[in-house]
């Protein structure tokens, strides 16, 4: 019998070498309020544009549904409510269909995005990978929320110039067509001819606001931030302001979650062993990021079982001594039925800023 790599090494393997391809077909999930009768459905995908159906919407929404398109997701999902409707209806509907996606609103107010980042920030306490396109919001401060800030954007067809919020729709299927090899810095804007940029660009993005910009004749996307202002230097890092970085971080941590639950919930007793069997294919899976530059392979990545946190769950729970084990103690004396490890990781940038200082002689 041939011997071979246990199957979940294998599993962390495919999933390694399949990450770049599964970042960069993500999904759109687009709420529109359209009262058109239709079909009489709340839910609808769309993977062509050919497919887009007239007659299911308005022509501003079903126009909304083709920019998104025309980024190349893989998919465009669409939640489908009364003129008047929430959008809790809306997230309701999306939700018993998609597990993730780019949620946006298409002519949302600014009541749509408040209650939109206050969703998201709840699925972030859920570790639930959604993340959303708003428009000019107050403060949102959130790794998972992208906030555009252009005043106006002049579309490229018939519509000529509107108001910035006509474009989230489009940015969203551009993030969703992104993937964690190519960031969105620089992107080009096809379906756009002009946008108005405001005075002091580079504080404006600093702020955690996304902006496009013009380039000769061209629009393009100047960095890919998210909102996120509020750093603390650990958990949340200057790194995790750029949407790449997140969207890796994000694949890391459910393929991890998913090859846990799959493969080693409730199949195998918590044993220091059986902890360093699942680390040692973590570490394995890293080897496969670094073998495609997802993370730095000149750094140290690699996993581990956290000390410091096993420790003060024995402590926790009463066992005084727990404080004064060393190190070997602490890992040999698995915490009841939870797994308490710890990753430490690089992952690459894109390029994006250039010094090149010449000496003449």
């Amino acid at each position: 019998m041939a011997v071979t790599l246990p199957k979940i090494n294998i599993t962390f393997k495919q999933l390694a070498t399949s990450f770049i391809q599964r970042s960069e077909r993500g999904i759109v999930c687009l709420v529109v309020r359209d009262a058109t009768a239709g079909s009489g459905g709340s839910f609808f995908q769309y993977g062509d544009a050919t497919k887009v159906p007239d007659g299911e919407f308005t022509a501003a929404n079903r126009q909304y549904i083709l920019d998104a398109l025309s980024y190349g997701p893989l998919r465009v999902s669409v939640a489908k409510v009364a003129a008047n409707g929430t959008l809790a209806d809306a997230l309701a509907i999306l939700v018993q269909y998609e597990k993730t996606g780019w949620i946006t609103v298409a002519d949302g107010t600014a009541e749509d995005w408040t209650a939109l980042v206050s969703w998201i920030k709840a699925r972030e306490k859920e570790q639930k990978s959604w993340k959303a396109v708003c428009y000019n919001t107050a403060a949102p401060d959130c790794m998972h929320v992208v906030n555009l800030f252009n005043e106006k954007v002049t579309f490229a067809d018939s519509r000529g110039q509107v108001t910035g919020e006509a474009f989230t729709p489009s940015l969203a299927g551009l993030l969703a067509a992104c993937n964690v090899d190519r960031g969105a810095t620089n992107k080009l804007c096809p379906n756009l001819a002009q946008v108005t940029v405001p005075d002091s660009p580079d504080t404006v993005v600093g702020s955690g606001k996304f902006l496009l910009v013009n380039d000769d004749d061209e629009v393009r996307v100047g960095v890919d931030v998210n909102s996120l202002a509020t750093t603390n230097g650990s958990t949340l890092t200057e790194d995790m302001k750029y949407i790449e970085t997140v969207e890796a971080m994000d694949l890391i941590r459910d393929d991890i979650s998913k090859v846990f639950r799959d493969e080693y919930m409730g199949q195998y007793r918590n044993s220091q062993t059986n902890q360093m069997l699942f680390i040692s294919a973590i570490r394995y899976y890293f080897d496969g990021l670094e073998d495609s530059n997802i993370l730095n392979p000149d750094y140290n990545n690699t996993a581990d079982i956290n000390v410091t946190a096993q420790r003060n769950a024995w402590v926790g729970t009463g066992k005084a001594e727990a404080a004064d084990w060393d190190d070997a103690t602490v890992r040999a004396t698995p915490f009841k039925r939870t797994v308490y490890l710890a990753g430490d990781i690089q992952i690459l940038g894109s390029m994006a800023n250039l010094e090149f200082v010449v000496s003449l002689v």
